[in-house]
């Protein structure tokens, strides 16, 4: 295996020159460095990643901490970290997960990273908007990106404008005659579970509407929660004619107790999801749902958090990526 000393060696300057030369040091002269760069290609040198960390003090890796005890969408998910770790890799930096089970253990992973320096940054994701990890970060001047909003107005942040989500949803549902629209949402705590109720509620009183009392079920944001909260206004005899859903899964899984209760989709209950996920493509009806464009939630997500590690710039920040609703068969 090539070393920094073969490198050194062969281009006939000092290991620390190569060394500063091969990381990209601007302090080496540019015919130096193209020299050093020349026969590190010819020797098919590859700098050692620890070796790296240790000149530079950076682990290059930053970590998604994601708290959460149950998945609500996997698609959204997965589409999430895969324009985390472009926007990342941009910048030569791998991405690592973390996913402790409870407050406790979310709090212990981040303060070890911090102190171990395991990684140069944290995206925080199902975080509330005025959780302690918060505190922990903006207290070691650690950078960070919570995904949502934020109390703190120093916190960073990238979102939906989940308000805007559930008033267009709603909007699109009452314009269609609909009138008592059940909201299956998530855990009340969540910042973005609050914004979208208040959404919901916003649109119903653009129209001079009145909900139902109970039309805003709060569930864990699982499907069989969902199932359960539907079953049991519809037992009651809540009166409904469309459903909406924190997410396509509950969307998918709120249709089959409707089917299961005689009623038909979109004739009966129009249904509308939320985060476009795949099963939505392949139930029966076609679900309609909302893209709240993942991917480039990623991507800005490890843009904000890059510049804090490269640039040092701590200014807080908050972006907004939009959304668009995806009519399908099942609001016709």
């Amino acid at each position: 295996m090539t070393t920094i000393r073969d490198i050194a060696r062969a281009a006939g300057v000092s290991v620390s020159t190569a060394s500063l030369a091969v990381n990209g040091d601007p302090r080496v002269r540019p015919a130096t460095r193209a020299k050093i760069e020349a026969v590190a290609a010819s020797l098919d040198y590859h700098p050692s990643h620890v070796a790296r960390s240790l000149s530079q003090g950076r682990t290059w890796s930053i970590q998604l901490l994601n708290p959460i005890e149950k998945t609500m969408s996997s698609g959204f998910f997965t589409r999430f970290v895969a324009g985390l770790h472009d926007g990342a890799n941009l910048h030569a930096t791998g991405v690592t997960l973390a996913a402790p089970s409870n407050a406790e253990g979310a709090r212990t992973t981040l303060e070890r990273m911090i102190r171990e320096r395991r990684a140069d940054g944290v995206v925080f994701m199902n975080v509330q908007p005025d959780d302690p990890l918060l505190d922990v970060a903006l207290n070691h001047a650690y950078p960070h990106v919570l995904v949502g909003s934020a109390v703190r107005p120093d916190v960073v942040t990238v979102d939906s404008d989940n308000h805007l989500v559930a008033l267009d949803v709603t909007r699109a549902l009452l314009a269609r005659g609909s009138r008592s629209i059940l909201f299956l949402n998530g855990p009340e705590a969540l910042g973005f579970t609050t914004a979208r109720a208040n959404g919901f509620l916003e649109a119903h009183a653009e129209l001079g509407v009145e909900p139902h009392p109970d039309a805003v079920a709060y569930t864990d944001g699982t499907a069989a929660e969902g199932q359960r909260a539907l079953a049991e206004r519809l037992d009651a005899g809540v009166p409904i004619d469309a459903v909406i859903a924190i997410s396509d899964f509950v969307a998918v899984a709120a249709m089959q107790i409707l089917r299961k209760r005689g009623l038909a989709i979109p004739e009966d209950v129009r249904v509308y999801g939320i985060n476009d996920d795949d099963v939505g493509r392949y139930s029966v009806p076609m679900l309609s749902t909302v893209d709240l464009r993942a991917y480039e939630l990623g991507r800005t997500a490890a843009d904000l958090l890059m510049n804090q590690v490269e640039e040092n710039d701590t200014h807080p920040a908050r972006r907004i990526v939009g959304h668009r609703l995806i009519e399908r068969e099942s609001s016709a």
